[in-house]
């Protein structure tokens, strides 16, 4: 008699650097194809393109780190409901909601 081979699964684990590459994947998408284009003849020269590039990068990066110092000082779950119902009444919560 055989023993049956054991089952191999995929592990359902996602790491640093894919969960990484994910979120650029998804942040990127196929706009890189297409906004280059639109953006050089609105500014001029690749050089200020890239300017653009690493300004955006930057005011999103200060939005993240703005969520994270709310989401620590506010460990509840909603969101942006609990943070708009902390700052400015349950009213503007339920309206964001």
């Amino acid at each position: 008699m055989q023993t049956p081979e054991p089952r191999q699964e995929l592990k359902r684990a996602l790491g640093l650097w894919s969960a990484i590459a994910v979120v650029i994947g998804t942040a990127i998408g196929s706009g890189i194809f297409l906004v280059p284009n639109d953006m050089i003849k609105a500014v001029g020269t690749p050089g200020m393109v890239f300017a653009v590039w690493i300004f955006g990068g930057v005011l999103t990066l200060f939005g993240a780190l703005t969520y994270a110092e709310l989401s620590a000082a506010m460990p509840g779950a909603g969101g942006e409901y609990v943070y708009l119902s902390a700052a400015y009444g349950p009213f503007f919560g339920f309206v964001y909601g």
